[in-house]
Formats: C-alpha cells, structure tokens, sequence
C-alpha cells in the first residue's frame, strides 16, 4: 500500500479529490453573486444606513454619559464610535436583506447540484 516515495497511496488521490470539491463548492457559491450589482446595491444600502449610524452615535455617547455619571472624556468618543459602527452594520444589514435572500437562495441551489453531483459520482445509479 506504500509507493517508492514511502507515502501511503491512498491518501493523495483522496485529498486531491476532497480539495478539488472543496473548490467546487465555493466556486458554486460565488458564481450565485453578479459583482456589479451586488456593489450598487451595496452602495444603496451605505447611504440609507447613514441614518441609523447618526442614531447609534447619538446612544453611544448617551450611554457612556450616563453611565459615567455625567462625565464625559475619550471614553466619549469610542462609545460614539462603536455605537456608529454597530448602527452602520445594522442599516446596511437591513438595506441589504431582501438581495441577500436572492443571493443566497441562488448559492444555495448552486452548491446543492455540487454536492448531488457528487453524491452520484460516489453512488452511482444503475438504471435497468
């Protein structure tokens, strides 16, 4: 079971295989996103999310505020930060919910053919 090198043969042809799927699967699911309009979209979806990250800077520095007893300093200033930040996220999370279904119904039905693909190279089926 050992080649003249002294490697077990088996497991190179094996992990060819398991790395040659693995790519499969994730060529599958990025070829489920059109580039162009998934950056317009994403662009959208940055400028409505201003609003929420003025929001989330506002309760930032709030919190900090209060929580602080009424002093304020750089402690601030990173409260706003984060606040900003997680509201942003949550904006463009929003803005972006219903193409993000679309792409990931798509890389889902993708990546489901891959692996029945697979199935049936491992199980093949003998039709009478």
């Amino acid at each position: 079971m050992y080649d003249k090198t002294g490697e077990f043969m088996g497991i190179l042809p094996s992990l060819k295989s398991e790395v040659a799927y693995a790519r499969d699967i994730v060529k599958a699911g990025i070829d489920a996103v059109p580039g162009k309009d998934a950056a317009t979209n994403l662009a959208r979806a940055g400028q409505s999310a201003l609003a929420p990250a003025a929001l989330g800077i506002a309760i930032g520095v709030i919190s900090v505020y209060l929580g602080r007893r009424g002093r304020l300093g750089n402690v601030a200033v990173v409260g706003g930060l984060v606040g900003g930040a997680l509201g942003f996220a949550g904006g463009v999370a929003w803005g972006t919910r219903q193409r993000t279904k679309v792409y990931y119904q798509a890389a889902a039905h993708n990546v489901q053919a891959v692996r029945d693909a697979r199935w049936l190279e491992k199980n093949p089926v003998a039709y009478a």
